[in-house]
């Protein structure tokens, strides 16, 4: 679903095209060739989008602001990719070009009839309130049974999306808590 992809320019669109976006090659030599012709791309993309300033707000605190993250360790995705590849530019690293992209130019990783269904249980995101928090994240949790999502990585795409839609960080947070809770009797 492109409702929640940045709208790339002509200029944007013939960057990206010369991106290799393939998260694994054949062999060692065609994936380091890769990286290597993917490094000023990406970073003029990402420039281009800057100051433009194309990435929406919660998409560049998704990848700055440690809050945003729920992992074990209390630091942005950003931080977590620098601590990863210190050694050279974050933005070039062949492995992670996926996600950059996902995270500023496309929305959750989720099909689309799983984004409309979602859309529809929410309804309208400015009238959503905490004690709609519990039935959503059911919602999701059961988008998930019934699409047969991968129920390790649905819950962190449902948590995206609820960004994506306006929801509030607490309010996503709390989804992607309740659309995780699979093994658990009491949340059925």
């Amino acid at each position: 679903m492109e409702k929640y992809h940045i709208k790339l320019t002509e200029s944007e669109a013939a960057i990206l095209a010369k991106v290799d976006l393939w998260e694994s090659h054949r062999n060692h030599d065609e994936g380091h060739a890769a990286y290597k012709a993917n490094a000023q791309p990406i970073l003029t993309l990402l420039q281009s989008l800057s100051d433009r300033s194309a990435i929406p707000q919660e998409r560049l605190n998704y990848w700055n602001d440690p809050r945003y993250h729920q992992g074990r360790i209390k630091a942005s995705r950003k931080g977590l990719f620098e601590r990863m590849v210190a050694e050279v530019p974050t933005f070039t690293r062949i492995h992670i070009l996926s996600v950059i992209f996902d995270i500023f130019c496309l929305c959750a990783d989720l099909p689309d009839d799983v984004i409309a269904a979602f859309e529809e249980k929410v309804g309208n995101p400015q009238w959503v309130s905490s004690s709609d928090v519990i039935p959503i994240g059911k919602d999701a949790r059961d988008l998930t049974r019934q699409y047969r999502l991968d129920k390790t990585d649905a819950p962190e795409e449902f948590f995206k999306l609820c960004l994506d839609m306006g929801l509030s960080l607490t309010t996503a947070e709390s989804v992607m808590r309740r659309s995780n809770k699979f093994d658990r009797i009491w949340t059925n």
